[in-house]
């Protein structure tokens, strides 16, 4: 598996990832005992993550044409968020 296949599993996997934290969101929401406060806005989730499922799905496109995919992170928006690493 190339370099590539390698980033471009990962950020599928962070995308799978985040669509199942949406849907378990919006189950929440759904729920009138729910007591959950988020700190983004339900619209700011969703275009986010609209966007970013264009975005893979014209590089799977891409890749299953056999035509060079987009694997690289964004300058504007990284695919996955970095985490917090606390300093001691």
């Amino acid at each position: 598996m190339t370099r590539d296949e390698l980033l471009f599993n990962a950020w599928l996997t962070s995308v799978n990832h985040r669509l199942g934290r949406y849907v378990v969101r919006r189950l929440d929401e759904a729920n009138p005992l729910a007591t959950t406060s988020y700190t983004a806005g339900l619209l700011d989730v969703e275009t986010q993550l609209g966007n970013e499922l264009v975005e893979l799905g014209t590089a799977l496109l891409r890749k299953a044409a056999g035509l060079e995919f987009p694997v690289e992170f964004s300058m504007v928006q990284p695919r996955t968020p970095k985490p917090e690493i606390p300093e001691f």
